[in-house]
This record gives C-alpha cells, sequence and structure tokens, in this order.
C-alpha cells in the first residue's frame, strides 16, 4: 500500500487512499473531510467523473443549477462536462469518500492544491491558495467558471 497522502484544496481535507498508480487508472478514492464551512469554485472536468458519498454530516451540490442536499448514508454522481459546486455551509463537520474516475485527480491536488503540514489547522483558503488553483485547473481539464 502506497503513502496516504493529505492534501488541501479549498478548505476540504483530502486524504488519498488509492491513487491511479495502484488502480491501473481506472480511478482515484479520497477519504475527505471539511470542518464546516468550504465551497468548491463552480467547475467543470472534462476527463473524469466523481461520485461522493457521505459517511458523515451533510454537503450541498450545485449540479447545472440545481441544488441538492447529500446527507450521511447518500450518495451523488457528478458526470464530466457538467458544471458543480460543492459546498458545506452547515456549520458541522462532513466526512465523504470521494471517487474519481478515471485516475488523475490526484495530480491536480498536488499542484493545486498543498500537502498537509502535521499540525496544520484548515481553514477557507487564501488567496494564494486561489490563485495556484486557479492557475492548475486548465493543466488537468478543469474549467473555474465565474461567481465563486
Amino acid at each position: 500500500m502506497a503513502e496516504q497522502k493529505e492534501f488541501v484544496l479549498a478548505g476540504v481535507v483530502m486524504k488519498q487512499q488509492l491513487s491511479g498508480e495502484e488502480t491501473n487508472g481506472t480511478f482515484s478514492l479520497f477519504e475527505n473531510r471539511s470542518g464546516g464551512q468550504s465551497k468548491t469554485p463552480i467547475h467543470v472536468h472534462a476527463n473524469d467523473d466523481e461520485t461522493l458519498f457521505i459517511i458523515e454530516g451533510e454537503m450541498k451540490a450545485l449540479v447545472a443549477g440545481k441544488e441538492q442536499t447529500i446527507k450521511a448514508g447518500e450518495s451523488i454522481f457528478l458526470p464530466r462536462g457538467v458544471p458543480h459546486q460543492l459546498m458545506n455551509t452547515s456549520g458541522s463537520p462532513s466526512h465523504y469518500m470521494l471517487l474519481c474516475t478515471p485516475s488523475g485527480f490526484e495530480s491536480f491536488l498536488a499542484e493545486g492544491g498543498h500537502v498537509k503540514s502535521p499540525n496544520e489547522v484548515v481553514g477557507p483558503p487564501t488567496p494564494e491558495d486561489i490563485e495556484r488553483l486557479k492557475a492548475a485547473a486548465p493543466k488537468f481539464g478543469i474549467t473555474l467558471l465565474p461567481a465563486w
């Protein structure tokens, strides 16, 4: 089993459970935690689909302009080519699994996010975090839309 790296992106801690290297490129799997206030930009993936399974708490998803709440024990599929945004606006922690098919999202995390430091307290993204995410996104087939 490879090292389980922890990344931070848009205020979410993303622990890599399986990389594309371990799955022959078929998928990447992440265990994610949001402390209670996090929000991704509205974005579109050209190359990969995402599936979430909520373990604890809840997340809101804006998918093609429609908002949904996903609670513990529920899943949502986010197909490539469809604009979406994930938010935790509950004020309570959420814990969820993220499956990316095919793999490759881990490369975006390494460039667009950052590796979590051992004692880092994760909060909202800084202006530097946002600029890094914006610069990396196009390299990995991710289009960021306005209104973040």
